[in-house]
């Protein structure tokens, strides 16, 4: 993880304060590798394959490097990253037998450097395009991009006795538009933050333009920059482009109040009034598109949209509105799918990446940012972080995911926290509510709510239940109610040695840079992550009430081991111990002044114990600490 300095603090909405951070950069060394599974987006179809490597071999490809410029090459096969600040291997789909990768960061160092990296990966033999004047290349690739970079993708058209004018001044400030042989390697942009691509991110590029009809023809991926990350590359195809071929490459239904953050579970009670329904892609075909649609389908709500007018081969298609649906609690199951007069579903080959596939859930009281167990498994990507990820954070991590509080008054019981494995038990943590402003100046106070009470929890520490579940859920000592604003809910993770809390990461929809982020303790700083960290709030109402003037008194609190409740006299009835959604979940019956409960089989957080002689009933809170 790279560090942004904060600058500036600037109002995004009304609602919430959110600033990035930039200017001089410091590293911060990440070694535990982050879960990963494959974000499987729809694929191309029947397009003829022309020419493929899977890296498998080596010698299909040339390396080389600027030796003026520095002295980095490409490596090929199951290379990992091996400098300071490692990302995930490349989830590709013939990733079990090797790839090509450029590690920037290890050549860099743990400081980095001025050289201004110049590298390259040629097919080391040509292919002849004489037949097929229409051709793109696909490849899959995993990228995070840092400061200074920018990867291309050049193609180099041979004399027909293999010599090749390439181009000699690639750099990250390189117009690839002065010059038709160049391309820029992600044609819609790496994403910005720091945050990385799909993995793998499946990459087309249309090179007819300059490639088609020629007769021999060379394919090079180029880096340039200065200290990136790591550039992975596998299972690069040229493939014969079809004449017809409309596609979606990003989905959207977003809260028009939500600050770009597009939430996995929403209770009732924080849904906008108004949604931005959106989708965009491009005319894949060689032809133009005609009566170009975008049907939105989510069962109860279904939309259509068309675009204006002809979509000319290469050009994008977009197409967005405001809708003000009427939402009842459930998973809404969406599929977004564009169609053209040329290319419907009865009538082309290539209707395989038509589609996007996008889920939410209305709830009662769970809200989260991350759809993990709400979004297709199809699509999901995941990986994790926690009390373990950072060698320098020897003290606390703090990870933070923001939401937007909508109500005059918000109710907030607690949080639960998505477990990934390598968490352990009796791993601890606290969990905590913090002001926006607060958290981006490099601030972890957490609020007091307008009721008084403090969005702090007891320390928790996991039980080999959470594990079993894959989930904690962390309760505050008494309910927070906070005024209508966005915050950042935050599980606070303790570096114990061989006892991590791990948090998944929900990487399938793109989030904005601020949507969750990392403090490390032992620096004072707070980080940009990017993704949905699966940090959710426990909404709604307690259910539960404590009674005055009660005959009972409860001791030691907190409890530990036993719960001992004594009467002012004697007692013919049941005691109950009921958590803070007033569900029971212990009871036995008593008759005389004295009673204790064993806390086996309950988990630190807030109880109430309840006791009932059959006709009144009187309620005390206790706190559970082990």
């Amino acid at each position: 993880m790279k560090k942004f300095y904060l600058l500036t603090l600037s109002a995004l909405t009304a609602i919430a304060v959110n600033a990035q951070k930039n200017g001089a950069s410091v590293k911060k060394q990440k070694v535990f590798a982050v879960e990963q599974q494959p974000n499987q987006k729809p694929a191309n179809t029947e397009k003829a394959t022309i020419w493929e490597s899977d890296f498998s071999n080596a010698a299909d490809w040339a390396v080389a490097h600027d030796a003026a410029d520095c002295s980095l090459d490409f490596s090929i096969g199951s290379v990992s990253c091996a400098g300071g600040y490692p990302i995930d291997d490349i989830a590709s789909t013939s990733a079990s037998n090797g790839w090509a990768i450029v590690d920037s960061d290890q050549y860099g160092g743990a400081t980095g450097g001025n050289e201004v990296e110049d590298s390259w990966l040629t097919m080391a033999n040509p292919v002849d395009l004489s037949a097929y004047p229409n051709v793109i290349i696909e490849y899959q690739t995993f990228y995070r991009a840092y400061s200074y970079e920018k990867p291309f993708i050049v193609v180099g058209i041979g004399d027909g006795a293999g010599n090749v004018t390439w181009p000699t001044d690639l750099n990250p400030d390189y117009d690839e538009s002065t010059n038709p042989n160049v391309f820029r390697a992600m044609p819609d942009g790496v994403p910005s933050g720091q945050t990385p691509t799909d993995n793998p991110l499946t990459v087309q590029i249309d090179i007819s333009s300059i490639a088609g009809g020629q007769s021999e023809v060379y394919i090079r991926f180029n880096w340039t920059g200065t200290w990136g990350y790591a550039w992975f590359i596998d299972d690069f195809k040229i493939l014969e482009q079809p004449a017809n071929d409309v596609l979606l490459n990003t989905e959207v239904f977003l809260g028009v109040n939500n600050e770009g953050i597009e939430y996995g579970r929403t209770p009732l009670t924080q849904l906008d009034d108004s949604y931005e329904v959106a989708a965009y892609g491009e005319n894949f075909g060689s032809e133009t598109a005609t009566n170009v649609a975008v049907n939105v389908d989510f069962g109860s709500l279904y939309y259509t949209y068309t675009m204006g007018g002809d979509v000319l081969s290469g050009d994008s298609i977009g197409v967005s509105n405001v809708e003000t649906p009427s939402f009842a609690v459930g998973l809404y199951e969406g599929t977004y799918t564009v169609t053209s007069a040329e290319e419907d579903s009865t009538n082309s080959d290539n209707y395989g990446n038509n589609s996007l596939l996008r889920n939410f859930e209305v709830t009662t009281e769970i809200y989260s940012q991350d759809g993990i167990d709400v979004q297709p498994a199809s699509i999901l990507a995941v990986g994790s972080l926690g009390s373990n990820s950072f060698t320098s954070e020897l003290s606390n991590t703090v990870l933070t995911a923001m939401y937007h509080m909508k109500e005059t008054e918000n109710q907030v019981n607690g949080i639960q926290i998505a477990l990934a494995s390598g968490s352990a038990e009796g791993a601890e943590l606290t969990v905590s509510i913090i002001d926006t402003a607060i958290f981006l100046a490099d601030g972890i106070g957490a609020v007091t709510g307008i009721n008084g009470n403090y969005a702090e929890s007891q320390i928790y520490a996991l039980t080999a239940d959470d594990i079993a579940n894959g989930y904690a859920n962390i309760f505050f000592d008494a309910q927070i109610t906070l005024a209508p604003n966005a915050y950042y809910f935050a599980a606070n993770c303790y570096y114990i040695e061989d006892q991590a809390v791990r948090v998944l990461d929900d990487q399938t929809v793109a989030q904005p840079w601020y949507a969750s982020m990392i403090h490390l303790v032992t620096d004072g700083t707070s980080y940009s992550n990017g993704n949905a960290l699966a940090i959710r709030v426990l909404s709604g109402s307690m259910g539960v009430e404590e009674t005055e003037n009660n005959i009972f008194n409860v001791y030691p609190n907190p409890a530990s081991d036993l719960i001992n409740v004594t009467f002012t006299e004697n007692f013919n009835g049941s005691v109950s111990i009921l958590n803070v959604t007033g569900k029971e979940v212990m009871t036995s019956t008593v008759n005389g002044a004295q009673h204790s409960l064993s806390t086996d089989g309950l988990s630190s957080g807030v109880y109430y114990v309840k006791v009932n002689d059959g006709m009144t009933s009187q309620i005390a809170k206790v706190v559970v600490k082990k």
